[in-house]
């Protein structure tokens, strides 16, 4: 059951669409979650890190290009 004072549409919209692809990519200890654009090109959107000094690497700020 969904209580909401929304609509369905709102809800759901985009649901099945062609959206953005994630993927999850583990390189040592952390993970990155990664969106392919229609093109393929991936892009960071997500860092997770037990290592504080990763979240200041400018190659993983969301949005970053990747290869």
């Amino acid at each position: 059951m969904l209580w909401t004072t929304l609509s369905d549409q709102e809800i759901y919209s985009g649901w099945w669409g062609d959206g953005p692809h994630y993927e999850e990519w583990t390189d040592g200890h952390r993970t990155l979650i990664v969106a392919r654009d229609p093109h393929g090109t991936p892009t960071l959107v997500r860092l997770i890190s037990p290592v504080a000094s990763d979240y200041l690497r400018p190659e993983w700020q969301p949005g970053a290009r990747l290869r």
